[in-house]
């Protein structure tokens, strides 16, 4: 089992436990009577925001009639490992277990329209992004470090496959300045050349189209299989794991990948960009 993080393993066995109480039938409130949970705790654990102990993980097999010693096996071991202390954040806690999630995602589809994903970012573009104008007395330096270890996974040999479209406003914006920018799109330039980078700008007379006025990002873990969406807000985050939400969300990405400028025309826009800021 490969090591990651107890955030990650906490939404692995609210995953699992979610498919195997559907499968069985067995209703929250017997759940609730059996382990002397309050009302809602189900809720929190299958989304990955409670831990179980070792005991109720055993009582809830028995409950839901898991016959399958592996099975059963695997979600003791997934458990035990979502109750280690997690590591010390460098993000906001509402953030916290997106982060853990981007980090065992085997694919991330990522759309903006008007800002380089963070996983993209060079450090000069990351501590401009992440400074607060409001508060010049917040030390940004531990979250730059921690985006731009979350920049480095996309560059290593077990790299997950990312997709990104984003907005031709994020050529223009000038975070950090014009200087920043231009190493900013020289930097995202080479890393389009990666095999397991695919980046598509959503140039201006696109006009209107399925996305306008959203972001977000869909994340794909293989085990156990699920997809989430991924939306931010200033000081909160939500995710979406339902098929019912998700597969609407795939295909607007797939839609707007179809009206987004080819691999092709997009490097010519960075060319184009880069050569206008030099």
């Amino acid at each position: 089992m490969s090591k990651t993080w107890p955030a990650v393993r906490r939404v692995q066995v609210g995953l699992m436990l979610r498919a195997l109480r559907d499968r069985s039938g067995v209703k929250s409130k017997e759940i609730n009577e059996t382990l002397d949970w309050y009302v809602g705790k189900i809720q929190k654990v299958e989304s990955g925001n409670l831990t179980v102990s070792a005991a109720e993980v055993n009582e809830l097999i028995r409950l839901f009639g898991v016959e399958d010693q592996d099975e059963a096996d695997r979600l003791r071991a997934l458990a035990k490992e979502a109750r280690r202390r997690d590591q010390p954040a460098r993000v906001p806690d509402w953030a916290a277990t997106y982060v853990a999630l981007e980090g065992a995602a085997t694919e991330i589809k990522y759309y903006d329209p008007e800002v380089i994903p963070p996983v993209l970012q060079t450090e000069h573009t990351a501590r401009a992004a992440l400074s607060n104008p409001l508060d010049d007395t917040q030390d940004v330096e531990p979250a730059v470090a921690e985006r731009v270890r979350r920049a480095d996974r996309m560059l290593a040999d077990d790299s997950p496959q990312l997709w990104c479209v984003i907005g031709e406003a994020s050529l223009f914006r000038q975070v950090g300045g014009p200087k920043v920018l231009r190493d900013q799109l020289q930097h995202v330039r080479k890393l389009a050349a990666r095999p397991n980078i695919t980046l598509q700008i959503l140039p201006f007379d696109v006009g209107e189209h399925v996305a306008l006025g959203s972001a977000w990002t869909l994340l794909h873990l293989e085990e156990p299989s699920a997809t989430f969406v991924y939306t931010e807000a200033l000081t909160s985050g939500d995710y979406l794991d339902k098929p019912a939400h998700t597969d609407r969300y795939v295909k607007a990405f797939d839609t707007l990948r179809m009206v987004s400028a080819s691999d092709r025309v997009t490097v010519e826009m960075l060319d184009r960009r880069i050569k206008e800021l030099t």
